[in-house]
């Protein structure tokens, strides 16, 4: 049976890094060097070529991948095209900052390579928060992109919001929320700042000077995102994701439900055949690396059959389905019920997780709590 593998591209480079920001992201690089990335990034696709391997999904991630020029994206999605056995109905999505939304560039990428869905990094639609998490772009610009968006013949677009950010009240989170239902868009996430060890907001907190919002206030804000999304006509798939029928993000549900993937590009990972392995991270020993045709990867991991049904439980449960459980059976050959025999009482008991229809799932107490549930499963 032949394979079938979603693909993630990474593109590192941002014109400024947000301070709230742990990922593999980067700014301050010359023209230059983003082109000797793409050169990298083709190389290393074709070097990994699998004509025969089945691609449903293609989804360009950061970083800011519309830091690069159009062409460059439509060239690297080409290069996937050229070395797998992309779906033709196959979702593709890049990432992209609201700033970056100029119209042709749109229409460049919908018409020319085939793109056909964006993510905006929005996060706010309020300047004074945007301000605050270092962000660049505006209320306005947000507005005009999606706008933008439609006009280039994007049907599919989601929106990334965030809520508990420092000094932001219910009435500013309200506030972003009827505009992100306003623009009518089919698809849209909404969580909670993290604040990641080794960022400029982790210092900022260790020091006392991030007013950040309370647990009680961060709840009442993630309930209320819940109550009105579903009163917008969106419903809760995931955790922090929601979408209008048939506007899912497919992509993410290769995660979820822990299936295999490709990862290119500098700090990609991937998941193929049981093991997991990263890329390097930083963009010029990934460029050289890839040039000198030397061992891309910095790290690898077999999982055990055990570590990958515990991966599997906890990334299913961020479903609203919830863990297939005959599936589970049918991929592992054993039961989920009788592996994780103990956990799966102990939870149910405290009224955190339930069967029903026969899948494993987050109760509504559970979601609240829904990180700790999900980490039980693990070794």
């Amino acid at each position: 049976m032949r394979r079938t593998a979603g693909v993630y591209i990474h593109i590192p480079f941002c014109a400024r890094k947000c301070g709230y920001c742990d990922f593999n992201a980067y700014s301050g690089y010359k023209e230059a060097t983003k082109t000797r990335y793409v050169e990298a990034l083709c190389r290393e696709i074709e070097s990994r070529a699998e004509p025969q391997t089945r691609v449903p999904t293609i989804f360009f991630g950061g970083g800011t991948p519309t830091e690069l020029a159009a062409s460059d994206l439509v060239r690297i999605l080409q290069t996937v095209k050229a070395t797998f056995c992309v779906d033709a109905d196959a979702e593709i999505t890049t990432e992209a900052n609201p700033g970056d939304a100029d119209p042709g560039y749109l229409a460049d990428l919908r018409a020319g390579g085939g793109f056909n869905r964006l993510s905006f990094g929005v996060q706010t639609f309020d300047d004074r928060l945007l301000r605050s998490l270092d962000r660049l772009h505006s209320g306005n610009d947000a507005r005009a992109a999606v706008q933008a968006a439609k006009a280039a013949g994007f049907a599919n677009i989601s929106l990334d919001l965030m809520f508990a950010l420092p000094r932001q009240t219910m009435a500013d989170w309200d506030r972003s929320l009827d505009t992100a239902f306003a623009l009518d868009v089919p698809h849209l996430s909404m969580y909670a700042l993290i604040i990641e060890e080794g960022t400029p907001f982790f210092a900022r907190r260790e020091r006392g000077r991030l007013p950040l919002t309370s647990e009680k206030t961060e709840a009442a804000m993630f309930a209320r995102a819940m109550q009105r999304a579903v009163e917008a006509g969106y419903e809760r798939y995931e955790v922090s994701n929601y979408a209008r029928p048939g506007f899912q993000s497919r992509h993410n549900r290769i995660y979820w439900r822990n299936e295999e993937y490709f990862g290119f590009g500098a700090g990609a990972a991937s998941y193929l055949g049981g093991a997991r392995t990263m890329n390097e991270r930083r963009p010029s020993r990934y460029i050289e690396t890839v040039t000198t045709g030397g061992n891309l990867f910095v790290s690898e991991e077999r999982l055990s059959p055990r570590e990958a049904m515990g991966e599997t439980m906890m990334m299913g449960l961020r479903m609203t389905e919830g863990v297939d459980l005959d599936a589970f059976a049918r991929r592992f050959g054993v039961r989920a019920e009788e592996t994780f025999a103990k956990e799966i009482a102990r939870l149910s008991d405290g009224g955190f997780i339930e069967v029903a229809e026969g899948h494993l799932r987050l109760t509504e107490r559970g979601l609240f709590v829904g990180s700790e549930v999900m980490l039980a499963f693990l070794p």
